[in-house]
């Protein structure tokens, strides 16, 4: 278990977290760019504080080098499961050749756009899906998608899959390899010898995923 709130850090703005499970004070920042600062549940709120104004150049630090909100507009360029679409506005909504079409209000656009994305995902995860599991003649549960922040998939006790809906805007690469690891989870429910050999019978792209996911991972966060 764990409560939040937000306090200041003379002008900065950072989230105190107490959670059973922490034994030390630190700092981090999420994937949002939000800094978190993480203490004991009985950790008095004055301590951490305190320990937080001894970090304020750190905070500085991470807070101006975090992405930017990233918000879509008619005619941006998106690459959605690495094909380069162009933004705009009009009627009917979705992909056609590079173009994507998005209807309704302005304020609703970069909402839209997102919509569309998560649909592109969702079929061709639930392809993906089938293709591989098939191979490896298992079954999976329910495919779904989640806007996640410290996981780009997982893979239930119930053999249930789900995925960040934000992959959508990753390479098809990336979006192999992360079926991949969850698939073979059906088999292995760990992270073991057997686990990581199976995942890379089922793709080629785990070391470029990883290092994709590893420099690219934080702007991806930053789509709302």
């Amino acid at each position: 278990m764990s409560s939040d709130e937000i306090i200041q850090i003379e002008d900065l703005e950072v989230r105190l977290v107490k959670s059973v499970r922490a034994k030390h004070i630190l700092l981090k920042q999420n994937p949002k760019g939000e800094i978190l600062l993480t203490c004991p549940r009985f950790c008095p709120k004055m301590m951490a504080i305190r320990f937080a104004k001894t970090q304020v150049p750190w905070i500085r630090a991470h807070i101006q080098y975090a992405p930017k909100e990233r918000v879509f507009k008619p005619k941006d360029k998106v690459a959605i499961l690495g094909k380069e679409y162009v933004l705009q506005q009009g009627h009917p909504m979705g992909p056609k050749d590079n173009v994507l079409v998005v209807s309704g209000e302005a304020s609703f656009f970069h909402r839209r756009v997102c919509s569309c994305a998560q649909k592109i995902l969702l079929s061709y995860l639930q392809k993906k899906v089938t293709e591989l599991t098939n191979k490896l003649n298992v079954k999976s549960g329910r495919i779904t998608l989640r806007n996640t922040s410290s996981r780009w998939g997982s893979c239930s006790s119930t053999r249930n899959l789900s995925f960040c809906w934000k992959i959508a805007f990753a390479p098809k690469e990336v979006v192999d390899y992360l079926v991949s690891h969850e698939v073979a989870h059906l088999v292995h429910m760990d992270h073991s010898p057997k686990f990581w050999g199976l995942v890379d019978t089922l793709t080629d792209h785990r070391v470029f995923a990883e290092k994709w996911l590893k420099k690219n991972g934080r702007e991806l966060q930053s789509i709302r």
